[in-house]
């Protein structure tokens, strides 16, 4: 009964409880991947200090929110996918075996572990902190591939690896998170059953 309970409870959790709920994860995924590929067409606004860029990614952004919204396997398959997509149609190569593409998964794993109400603002900052832990897990593969795979020199994964990462990503994850959260939010229960016939 235990066991029985424990697997309903985490199926429910990674909203795989159902057939239904399966269809709606991966169309999820899908959307997410799209829009990770299209909003990364968009050239990132940053400011040039010295050799490090500061600004935001916004593609970056829509990995956590797809977690947050449809859940962790959502959020990973959305990174994850999203990431080894667009290097393979943009670059036309998958990079380093995908590990990066591992990373930014995790991203979305780990803001999608939590439940929230994205018309809360203490849930909004919830899902923005679970988001920072997310990127620093996705900051620690992305250098620890970087410095095992393709050996890099310890100083060039942390100065043009990591550091580009941390002041585009970080104020991304920060700042746009909660904010696509809630432009979701609003989409879906104020804007569409407005538009949805009776």
């Amino acid at each position: 009964m235990s066991d029985e309970v424990s697997k309903t409870t985490i199926l429910e959790k990674f909203q795989m409880n159902t057939s239904d709920a399966i269809v709606w994860t991966l169309i999820y995924t899908l959307v997410g991947i799209v829009l990770f590929i299209l909003v990364s067409q968009i050239p990132a606004p940053y400011l040039m200090v010295d050799l490090f860029p500061f600004g935001f990614l916004p593609a970056l952004a829509i990995i956590p929110t797809i977690g947050a919204i449809r859940g962790p396997i959502a959020g990973f398959l959305t990174g994850y996918l999203g990431t080894v997509l667009f290097d393979f149609l943009i670059y036309g190569a998958v990079v380093t075996m995908t590990l990066p593409a591992i990373g930014y998964g995790l991203l979305g794993l780990i803001a999608g572990l939590a439940t929230y109400d994205l018309s809360n603002g203490k849930s909004l900052f919830k899902l923005t902190i679970l988001s920072v832990v997310g990127f620093v897990f996705t900051l620690l593969i992305i250098v620890a591939a970087g410095l095992v795979v393709e050996s890099y020199a310890t100083l060039v994964a942390l100065g043009f690896v990591m550091l580009p990462l941390v002041t585009s990503g970080l104020p991304t994850i920060i700042l746009l998170t909660p904010v696509y959260a809630r432009i979701y939010h609003l989409l879906i229960h104020s804007v569409i059953p407005r538009i949805r016939p009776q």
